[in-house]
């Protein structure tokens, strides 16, 4: 009988424990490094420091993976510029990284920065 009430005591331990309420938060390390305010906080410090990268997100189909390789490179030795693909996955933090990215790069260098890189490394490409 002891037994039986020595169980029974340590049952009912867990049913008063079970009763009081937990708050469930938000693991904040993984949260505040996926949230776009992170990201644009991201982007802003890496133009600070000089470093300009601009991904493109889904799939790139690439007519001629050597000239694109060229291109890429030049716009990253003469401006600074990285350009790459930043995989399939959008999150809500490289949307807000890459949105605030080229705001900077555009007002830096100007909207058509792209448009003109790409036609200065054609034009080298094709002398070689």
């Amino acid at each position: 009988m002891k037994t039986f009430l020595t169980f029974l005591f340590l049952i009912s331990l867990g049913f008063v424990n079970a009763q009081e309420k937990h708050e469930t938060k938000k693991d904040s390390l993984v949260w505040t490094l996926i949230t776009c305010e992170k990201g644009v906080e991201d982007a802003k410090i890496d133009a600070e420091k000089g470093i300009y990268e601009c991904l493109s997100y889904g799939l790139i189909f690439e007519t001629n993976p050597e000239l694109d390789k060229f291109i890429n490179e030049y716009r990253e030795k003469k401006y600074g510029i990285i350009t790459r693909n930043g995989s399939c996955v959008i999150t809500e933090y490289s949307q807000c990284y890459s949105k605030t990215m080229k705001e900077i790069v555009f007002k830096k260098f100007g909207t058509d920065i792209f448009e003109r890189s790409r036609k200065e490394a054609e034009a080298l490409y094709l002398k070689k």
